[in-house]
């Protein structure tokens, strides 16, 4: 092929006309990939629209959309938050490797467990207790409806054949390094601590819906560090592939299986979560300053619907790593 191009070449300088330009794709900036060519490795078609600021990657059971100079990614139909925006440059989409690897890749390609380490043990952490009475609505303490929720979820985890470990079974206070303490001692296959939100000041009431946090990756900002600050790595980031599976199994159920609205899998680096050795995930179930949300959060109906759906995530997630099933 080298000696073709070289006649070619020849016959047209001896033609005395300038011989055609091969034009390469430009090449990618240093610590970011093409969507649209990362997309069609996968066999995933790439369509732009919203005036040129949205790209969806298509595939025969899949979606995902982008949108530039937003950290917001839609996985069918899952809200999922990046640690970067998005870049647009001229008509490419550009997502950072990091968010790649930790992120985009796991989802679509989640990782297996060995199959002499199946699920069988879930730590439950309901978040706050004692003396810490957390978000607080009139006379109504966080704390409290975080305990009720666990022992649904317990129960129901149970039945499915789960053994559980509560990292708190009454209204005391556990120290957050020793919540991941105890979930380690008991060698817990997963994590799954449950909070619930709330706002104040004007519009508070308005706001509502599920948000379902894993570890930050190393280096990564969290989502709601409106600075983009990064940050270093954690024991608990030994699971970053496994943990944003886990959120994603979690909150797809929760969303799909009550009321809430998506406000989507995000990152933080809460304490408990990054001194885990095992995936582990924080669950907010709803703001207990808004109307809708409060009615599944005060009703013994809306927490084990709640709680139901926390657990049937964590099912699906089971079923997916341990025998790859596609969900």
């Amino acid at each position: 092929m080298r000696h073709v191009a070289l006649v070619l070449a020849l016959l047209w300088s001896w033609c005395g006309v300038a011989a055609p330009v091969q034009r390469r794709a430009p090449a990618e900036p240093h610590g970011w990939l093409d969507l649209a060519r990362w997309g069609a490795s996968r066999g995933l078609g790439a369509r732009v629209g919203g005036k040129g600021l949205q790209l969806d990657l298509v595939g025969r059971s899949t979606q995902i959309s982008f949108l530039a100079d937003s950290a917001r990614v839609v996985l069918d139909g899952t809200d999922i938050r990046l640690g970067t925006p998005i870049r647009r440059v001229g008509d490419r989409f550009l997502m950072s490797e990091r968010d790649l690897q930790t992120t985009l890749q796991p989802l679509m390609s989640p990782p297996k467990r060995p199959a002499t380490r199946p699920i069988r043990l879930v730590a439950i952490n309901a978040g706050h207790g004692g003396k810490d009475p957390g978000n607080i609505e009139g006379r109504r303490q966080e704390k409290l409806y975080n305990l009720m929720v666990a022992g649904e979820a317990r129960r129901a985890l149970e039945r499915a054949g789960l053994r559980v470990v509560m990292i708190r079974q009454d209204d005391t206070f556990v120290e957050l390094e020793s919540r991941a303490a105890k979930a380690n001692n008991a060698k817990a296959d997963l994590y799954v601590s449950l909070h619930f939100n709330a706002v104040q000041g004007p519009g508070s009431r308005e706001v509502h819906g599920v948000e379902t946090y894993c570890l930050t990756p190393a280096g990564a900002s969290s989502t709601n560090d409106s600075g983009h600050h990064g940050g270093g790595w954690h024991p608990g980031n030994r699971f970053d592939r496994d943990n944003i599976v886990l959120a994603r199994m979690v909150h797809r159920a929760v969303t799909g299986g009550t009321e809430l609205e998506d406000r989507g899998v995000r990152r933080a680096r809460f304490k408990e979560l990054t001194l885990l050795d095992m995936p582990g995930v924080l669950v907010e179930g709803g703001y207990m300053t808004n109307p809708d949300d409060g009615r599944g959060i005060y009703t013994p109906e809306g927490r084990t619907q709640l709680a139901r759906a926390i657990v049937d995530g964590v099912l699906a997630y089971k079923r997916l790593v341990e025998r790859g099933a596609a969900e």
